[in-house]
Formats: structure tokens, C-alpha cells, sequence
């Protein structure tokens, strides 16, 4: 493929890739995909019969970079489609769905802990990566929630009834 326009490449992958397609963002050609895959090409540096194809994560997961593959144009869009979808998509799909996974528990999380900080009087909140912890204090009353992906743990000490009741309905409202 002489005189490469990697724009006029990408329908043509597109059509060979399920789901993805061709679009321009900011100058940069990519192929964009199901569930925020997102495949950034272009040409190895000085070589117009080699691309690069990226797959990028969010910007909000600094934990993983993009993982990358060469193809020769040589041999045509469907032979490029056929590399990234053998060496390029499995690992990246399934860096993609742990990343939307811990997202999710991310999100519930953040929302039992923003439910708790809101009925609980004299509230501190630390929160780390994977944890979050509510100190709170009432007079007597006290407690400590610690919050993370998978569980949470909680004491409360001296509690009306009423204050327990509240807690435990907001617990159970954000669990399902």
C-alpha cells in the first residue's frame, strides 16, 4: 500500500472488526469499539508499510498501560484486522473488563459511603484506593464503617435505635 493514508485505512479494518469503527478525534485516527475499546493506529515511524495499533485504557487507570502490536500493510485490511483480533483484543478486552469491573465496585463504594456520611453526624472520612473508613461521633454515640470493594465492617457503639435502624436500611438499600 503506497502512499498510506492511515484515515483511508481504517473504514476498511473496520469492516473485518465486529463492532468497531472508524472515527478522528484531535488529529489521531482510532477504532473505536464495544464496551469503551479503543484502538489508536498509526504509522511506525518512517515506515509506510507498518502500523501501529494501541489498545488505550480510560484515563482514570493509571495502572495499566496500552498494549501495542507492528502489522505490515502489505497484505491488506483484512489480514490487519486479523492480527489485531489474534495477538492485540484478548488481552486487551479482558484488561478492559477488569478495569470497568473494579469501576463498578469503585462507584458502589463511593455511593455507601457517600449515603453514610450523610446520616451520620461529626463524620470524618479517609478514603484510600480500594477502602474507604467513617469515623463519626454523637456525644456518647460512635462508630467506625470500613468500606471496601468486596466487604465493609462496622461497629457502632451507644446508638439510639432509630440511628441503627437508618444505617442498616441505607446498608441494605445500597447492597442490592
Amino acid at each position: 500500500m503506497d502512499n498510506l493514508n492511515v484515515n483511508d485505512l481504517l473504514p476498511l479494518i473496520a469492516r473485518h472488526l465486529d463492532g468497531f469503527a472508524p472515527q478522528t478525534l484531535r488529529g489521531t485516527p482510532y477504532l473505536m469499539g464495544p464496551d469503551g475499546a479503543r484502538l489508536a493506529v498509526h504509522l511506525l515511524m518512517g515506515r509506510t508499510e507498518w502500523i501501529v495499533v494501541t489498545g488505550l485504557y480510560p484515563m482514570n487507570s493509571p495502572d495499566l498501560r496500552g498494549r501495542s502490536i507492528t502489522v505490515t500493510t502489505r497484505r491488506g485490511p483484512k489480514h490487519i484486522a486479523r492480527k489485531i483480533v489474534r495477538r492485540l483484543l484478548p488481552k486487551y478486552l479482558r484488561d478492559l473488563k477488569r478495569h470497568h469491573a473494579r469501576a463498578a465496585l469503585h462507584t458502589k463504594r463511593t455511593g455507601l459511603v457517600a449515603t453514610l456520611a450523610a446520616l451520620l453526624p461529626g463524620n470524618t472520612v479517609t478514603a484510600a484506593e480500594q477502602e474507604a473508613v467513617i469515623r463519626w461521633r454523637l456525644g456518647c454515640m460512635y462508630g467506625v464503617f470500613e468500606v471496601r470493594d468486596h466487604d465493609a465492617s462496622i461497629e457502632i457503639r451507644n446508638a439510639d435505635r432509630e440511628l441503627a435502624e437508618r444505617v442498616a436500611y441505607a446498608i441494605s438499600q445500597r447492597a442490592e
